[in-house]
């Protein structure tokens, strides 16, 4: 269980986040409250914040990130490569489980494309 922020991925420039998505094992056994986050920096907050790995519901399973997924994230196109960082953040001890997986989708434009909304 990862409390400290790492590196797990380098985005490539010009990436557009379509979706994130967490794939876990076994639900995180702290007592009070864990979640996941997913970012640029190792805050680990900027694309996924919150996203609760303690109740079956989301802790076990395939599941999209939903309202933890910061909007702002989605679909802004990258201006450089861009490290993704990913740190759990729980309360009362006890903390194991997982391991949790993380699907981050992207897209690419090519040149002098962009995407319309």
């Amino acid at each position: 269980t990862d409390t400290t922020a790492f590196l797990g991925a380098v985005l490539p420039k010009d990436a557009l986040i379509t979706g994130i998505y967490v794939i876990g094992q076994a639900v995180n056994t702290a007592v009070t409250s864990a979640s996941l986050g997913i970012g640029s920096t190792t805050s680990a907050n900027e694309f996924m914040t919150g996203f609760d790995i303690k109740t079956a519901a989301t802790g076990e399973g395939y599941n999209p990130a939903g309202a933890a997924a910061v909007g702002s994230a989605m679909m802004t196109k990258l201006t450089v490569d861009t490290p993704v960082y990913a740190k759990i953040t729980s309360a009362g001890g006890s903390d194991g489980g997982g391991p949790w997986f993380v699907k981050i989708e992207y897209v690419m434009t090519g040149a002098g494309e962009d995407v319309q909304m």
